[in-house]
């Protein structure tokens, strides 16, 4: 499971220990679920400086030591620093496995601060704590040298994709193909690569778009340590949704390109891009139908889980919910209802003005291949930082379904509640939801075949006409802040069909 050594020369965690030596660091806290991996890459460093590595754990004591087991934190901290008379015979990187569950207790914490101060005069005798969770008393902080170590890199997955399809004595992969498995793998640890990998290539043989597909879908289980992100499975794609002419051309335009050999030659990759308009329009159909037309996962963050306080912090959470959407990438992160969570309304609000601030600059410096995607219905709420050029590409305007998109949602509608469209008149379906946003006219449908269920009977025009009248649409009750959010995208936004109300040029942008 673990990379040659060869290939970790160039790799960034090594890198990254490199300068806890050169900089004489004596303890390192190292946050990470991946010991074995860790383990491997301190001993590639520790050959280099002619030291060996020493794992401590809190059921057998160290793994170099023939005398009797020191299982007690403290005590095994202490023994690091007695050196007796030969201090180089003693040198090495001693490796915490369990030390990070017992910083609660005081002494240890004495111990430790007293270890950085015995171990600065020894810079090849070090102690690395290993830990799943980033928490440190206040009274270390200044003590530990803190990496927070990232997924492996794509050389590692490499790697073990070549190494398993070798062992499963599958046929080789062409190269395209394994360069594909690893950019849908990258996020995930080795041992979850491992274990995803040896479950796919035991199935059989498996189609380039099943391979990628079930990597995908299995990515969902990476955001459980983020409660806040919530993965999105859909199996419609852009194509399959009814109109939205120019946001299905800008979307497919794009495509193609968003990948890593867009970047080493150079190309632009998209940000991302707001959708605003109409509720019930259109918006959310959009953001679920990109993944299946890019190839890439889809996660939803959750803002008002975010503000709730049950995740912690709310910058805390919010941080912690983009580290782990950025070690996922090739990724869409969705933020839905946006100006509910990072608008003006609540600006007053210390957490929510750091959180904004926080978002703004993430999105200038965040990895290429996190393409975002928010979707907002009262766009007025969202400051002009955000939606200026340079934060998103594009926003679009989701209006009120046309004739022939109604049609069209219409005829889909019907085929998923098992009817047929040659039992209907359409023109006269057509007509009478006018205004009505598609999901008026699903839910007019399928209450309809209900009640002719119900009554043991076919659904017919007149059924759907009937239920037809008995619904108010939005456009009637919302009137005044639809046409309010007209005017204001009047200039502001490009119309995401081509035949919009918004009599806007597409600029393609």
């Amino acid at each position: 499971m673990s990379s040659p050594q060869s290939s970790f020369v160039s790799h960034p965690v090594i890198h990254e220990l490199e300068k806890t030596v050169a900089a004489r660091y004596p303890l390192v806290f190292l946050y990470t679920p991946e010991e074995e991996r860790l383990i491997n890459l301190l001993t590639w460093v520790a050959n280099a400086n002619s030291v060996p590595v020493i794992e401590w754990s809190c059921t057998d004591g160290f793994s170099m030591v023939t005398e009797e087991a020191i299982t007690d934190p403290i005590k095994a901290v202490q023994s690091v620093c007695e050196s007796g008379d030969d201090v180089e015979a003693s040198n090495g990187f001693y490796v915490f496995k369990d030390l990070a569950s017992y910083l609660d207790d005081p002494l240890l914490i004495r111990a430790l601060r007293d270890a950085y101060q015995t171990l600065r005069k020894t810079p090849l005798k070090k102690i690395f704590i290993l830990s799943p969770e980033l928490d440190i008393p206040a009274s270390l902080r200044h003590s530990l040298y803190v990496i927070d170590v990232p997924p492996p890199d794509k050389q590692e997955l490499h790697n073990l994709v070549s190494e398993l399809v070798s062992a499963q004595g599958c046929k080789p992969l062409p190269e395209e193909v394994i360069h594909e498995m690893v950019l849908a793998l990258t996020g995930l640890t080795l041992d979850d690569s491992y274990h995803l990998l040896s479950r796919i290539l035991s199935s059989g043989h498996l189609s380039k778009s099943q391979l990628l597909y079930e990597i995908q879908s299995s990515k969902k289980n990476l955001s459980a340590g983020a409660d806040c992100l919530e993965y999105i499975a859909y199996d419609r794609g852009l194509d399959e949704i009814a109109g939205f002419t120019n946001f299905k051309q800008w979307m497919n335009d794009r495509k193609a390109i968003f990948n890593q050999a867009a970047i080493s030659e150079g190309i632009p990759l998209p940000k991302g891009i707001l959708i605003m308009g109409v509720s019930g329009c259109g918006k959310s159909l959009c953001a679920k139908a990109i993944p299946k037309t890019w190839h890439v996962p889809l996660f939803r963050l959750d803002m008002n889980l975010i503000f709730s306080g049950t995740n912690g912090n709310p910058q805390h959470a919010f941080h912690q919910a983009l580290k782990t959407i950025e070690s996922m990438a090739p990724v869409v992160l969705w933020i839905d209802e946006i100006e509910n969570g990072l608008g003006t309304g609540d600006m007053g609000k210390p957490a929510q003005s750091q959180i904004f601030s926080a978002f703004l600059t993430w999105m200038q410096e965040k990895p290429p291949l996190v393409f975002v995607v928010a979707t907002a219905n009262r766009i007025e709420l969202l400051p002009a930082e955000m939606i200026r050029k340079g934060r998103f590409d594009q926003v679009f305007f989701v209006d009120l379904p046309n004739d022939a998109e109604r049609e069209e949602m219409i005829d889909i509608a019907l085929k998923r509640n098992g009817l047929s469209t040659a039992d209907f008149t359409m023109k006269r379906l057509v007509s009478e939801t006018k205004d009505w946003n598609g999901a008026e006219i699903e839910q007019c449908i399928e209450s309809t075949k209900i009640h002719c269920l119900s009554e043991k009977r076919d659904v017919t025009t007149e059924d759907i006409v009937e239920h037809a009248l008995k619904i108010v649409p939005l456009s009637h009750t919302m009137k005044e802040q639809i046409k309010a959010l007209k005017d204001w995208a009047w200039d502001r936004a490009t119309p995401a069909s081509v035949d919009s109300g918004l009599m806007i040029s597409f600029d393609g942008m």
